[in-house]
């Protein structure tokens, strides 16, 4: 008897302790982790949506729009829903391909939340798929912002174009989740954390399979923020003039800017892309097909090109010889015969242009002066002269990739052809070919700083932002000297196609030799000459002699701004 009751009351003690612990854990559940479980309740019962940011509109100096945003449909699938019969059908409607499907799925754990596996489809699918619904095992068809590039490839490669997330990005970058959009090239990467906007959430009640049954009235959504916009310095009217005057040349690149402030006019590179492909999305092959295109329709030529500048160098070997008082204006060497002989080799000249003085030299581009030139100032002179021109260095525009080219040194030399270079290397420097790789963007500063009397803009893109210009230590005197040959290169020298009869110009024709094929085309000028607003550098690939092909169409992009101008000053002006 004694054992049952010490049996009993060690079973009763073990029914306190259970029931003590049960109360403890449920005062502990409900009372001081209620918070805690009411929130995981509410993840199971709500699902918050995104509700997608549009981007920031960018605008041109006019206030056009040239990136916007406009609705398009797009398809998701809960993957705790759709069978198998789901993802075939949708394969046959959207012509997806399976393996991109899976893949897209795989990246999202949750198996309760929608993934998208197509945006942007046409009304045609959508109408099908609208049509199958009853088929279609938890599927989506929803909304979203997306980017739209209205004049197409105009602005391709200043704009660049938005592309979907991808996994790497999104471990690099948490603030950004699946289906997002990023900015890829030009101003979309460069402005990417100011046009994005912040996301929006939308609570959603769904049922215990996942399924949404309604929106929660007693939630309120958290609106989105669209991106900032950007306005631009940029010129769609003077862009679309430019666009016609290359037509008919397949790889160019054009540069206006205005030297005053380094406002960016046009920045135009040939061959290019519609950006809109990039927001319906591509499939793996057609993106391999355009990155790998021969005429590399990706590349931005006007900052990412680099190119021997030919003549248009011989200006800035000029202005270093006289800004170090080696030389007199009215300085002559050994007359240009054709031929100028360095030791054993032979360097030539495009024409015999028998005695020249420094004026003379510049007008008709005379390869054997600008030989003997070099050689007198010497590389060190050169260099320290040139560099403060911006060669060899990046110019600061706000874009992603930009190319520094290459101003070699005495050091660089060294480096790449031991302590015995010759003079042969200056030779080719001092009249822009050889190892001197500059880009247009490069060129049209350059210039901008002989425009603006010694002022080297940093190019800007952006309105309203305050003009970065550095004084150069650079005789006066000696950039007038230039000023004036330049404007007499226009008037009676190489670069005469490139005239207009009521504006006076300032320019320098440049023929860059080709090893590859046919010689690149280059004109650089600014105008009007007594007070420049407009620098132009043109150059075009595989097209000739820079005088006859590059120098009309520099002239008739200076008409079409010059038009362009005056028509804009008559329509702000007050009408009788």
């Amino acid at each position: 008897m004694d054992e049952n009751v010490k049996k009993f009351k060690i079973l009763r003690n073990l029914l306190i302790v259970c029931f003590v612990i049960v109360v403890l854990g449920s005062a502990r559940l409900q009372i001081l982790d209620k918070n805690k479980y009411y929130r995981l309740a509410e993840e199971n019962r709500i699902r918050q949506t995104k509700i997608p940011a549009p981007r920031g509109t960018i605008y041109d100096r006019s206030g056009t729009e040239i990136a916007n945003t406009r609705p398009g449909f797009y398809v998701s699938v809960v993957q705790m829903i759709a069978d198998d019969t789901t993802i075939t059908l949708l394969l046959d409607f959207l012509d997806l391909d399976r393996t991109h499907v899976e893949d897209r799925l795989s990246m999202q754990k949750n198996p309760f939340m929608p993934v998208k596996i197509a945006h942007d489809i046409s009304y045609a699918q959508l109408s099908v798929i609208e049509e199958h619904m009853d088929k279609l095992k938890g599927v989506q068809v929803s909304v979203e912002p997306l980017r739209n590039y209205p004049y197409g490839e105009l602005f391709c490669h200043v704009l660049g174009y938005v592309g979907e997330i991808t996994r790497t990005e999104i471990e690099r970058d948490s603030t950004y989740t699946l289906n997002d959009y990023i900015g890829r090239m030009g101003l979309e990467q460069y402005h990417e954390h100011t046009l994005r906007g912040i996301n929006g959430v939308e609570f959603i009640e769904v049922d215990a399979r996942g399924r949404e049954v309604s929106t929660l009235i007693e939630k309120r959504p958290i609106p989105f923020i669209p991106g900032p916009d950007i306005h631009t310095t940029l010129d769609h009217a003077l862009c679309e003039s430019v666009a016609v005057f290359l037509e008919e040349y397949d790889k160019a690149a054009c540069v206006c800017m205005d030297p005053r402030n380094g406002e960016i006019l046009v920045l135009c590179s040939k061959p290019g892309f519609d950006p809109n492909i990039f927001v319906h999305g591509l499939k793996p092959h057609e993106w391999q097909v355009l990155n790998s295109a021969f005429d590399a329709p990706m590349y931005n030529r006007a900052i990412m090109s680099c190119y021997p500048p030919g003549s248009t160098f011989k200006p800035f070997v000029a202005l270093a010889a006289l800004d170090a008082h080696l030389i007199e204006p009215t300085k002559r060497f050994t007359p240009c015969t054709g031929k100028y002989r360095l030791g054993n080799r032979i360097f030539g000249c495009w024409k015999k242009h028998g005695s020249l003085d420094l004026l003379g030299a510049v007008i008709n581009s005379c390869d054997i002066y600008f030989y003997q030139l070099g050689r007198s100032i010497g590389i060190d002179t050169l260099w320290t002269r040139a560099s403060q021109f911006g060669f060899g260095q990046k110019t600061g525009i706000a874009l992603p990739n930009e190319k520094a080219g290459c101003l070699p040194d005495r050091a660089w030399l060294e480096k790449c052809y031991g302590k015995n270079w010759t003079d042969g290397h200056l030779f080719n420097i001092s009249i822009g070919q050889g190892d001197l790789l500059v880009t247009p963007l490069q060129l049209a500063c350059a210039f901008s700083a002989i425009a603006n009397q010694g002022s080297l803009p940093v190019p800007s893109l952006q309105q309203k932002a305050k003009p970065r210009m550095k004084k150069l230590a650079i005789d006066a005197d000696a950039l007038d000297f230039i000023h004036t040959a330049l404007h007499d290169v226009v008037t009676s020298g190489t670069g005469r196609m490139a005239a207009l009869p009521s504006c006076d110009l300032c320019g320098k024709t440049g023929t860059i030799q080709n090893p590859h094929g046919e010689d690149h085309s280059l004109f650089v000028g600014y105008a009007p000459m007594d007070s420049p607003e407009i620098v132009v550098c043109v150059l075009i690939e595989n097209a000739g002699h820079g005088g006859s092909i590059a120098a009309p169409v520099a002239g008739a992009i200076i008409r079409a701004y010059l038009t362009i101008r005056r028509n804009a000053r008559y329509a702000e002006a007050p009408q009788p």
